[in-house]
């Protein structure tokens, strides 16, 4: 019997939210477009959003003192880095669904996003990002992934690679590469969101993950050589 190939998918499967989280975000988002965007319609969504990420705090106690332990190693290096971070974690806490820790794929993501406040002077961020982002793709794919690491993943490859390009990359078009990727992923689905008032299961193309892997290892080899003279 032959054995048939296994189809490439052109898509990634969606972000698998916990099922209360995706209701909150759409609840939010719905009251916020249907008050027209108004002021006092933007702060009962920061109140509301605040209020829910600090309940989830409470729940997942271990999972939020992880993320403030990770933070305050990197605070040293930058406060505000580290700050902004903190604050994104914290106000996702409930893409944890039923774990009340992170795993260590959560964890080798959050010292990705980090490493600009962890090593802001190295050119060596490069290749430890790249590591950092193997093992965390292999080890969610082997059950220890969460809906917190498939949000968190992208956000640290873009915010980590546009860094790095801006202070290290000395080619003016491979320096803009990595905020194009990432800022312009970020934009569309944010308009998204607003305009539809819900979550949306954004498509997650292969050929952009392999795009953006690509240029990763471009960067990471130019820095090499660079180290090596």
């Amino acid at each position: 019997m032959a054995i048939r190939p296994r189809p490439r998918r052109a898509f990634r499967q969606p972000v698998n939210r916990p099922p209360g989280s995706g209701r909150f975000v759409d609840d939010i988002l719905a009251e916020l477009v249907s008050r027209r965007f108004g002021l006092s319609a933007w702060m009962r969504f920061l109140g509301r959003s605040m209020a829910r990420s600090a309940s989830q705090a409470r729940i997942r106690r271990a999972a939020a003192a992880e993320v403030t332990v990770i933070h305050l190693a990197a605070a040293a290096g930058s406060l505000g880095w580290a700050l902004s971070s903190w604050l994104l974690c914290m106000t996702h806490l409930g893409l944890l669904g039923d774990r009340q820790t992170l795993g260590w794929p959560d964890r080798l993501t959050l010292v990705r996003a980090l490493l600009p406040a962890l090593a802001p002077d190295s050119r060596w961020t490069a290749p430890l990002a790249l590591v950092t982002d193997f093992l965390d793709g292999r080890l969610a794919r082997r059950g220890g992934g969460s809906a917190f690491g498939e949000f968190a993943d992208p956000i640290a490859d873009g915010v980590f690679w546009s860094w790095y390009a801006l202070r290290w990359e000395a080619n003016r078009w491979l320096r803009w590469v990595p905020i194009t990727l990432f800022g312009g992923s970020v934009a569309v689905i944010a308009v998204a969101y607003f305009a539809r008032a819900r979550t949306v299961d954004y498509p997650r193309p292969v050929a952009v993950r392999y795009a953006s892997g690509i240029m990763q290892i471009v960067l990471t080899l130019r820095a090499m050589r660079l180290v090596a003279r």
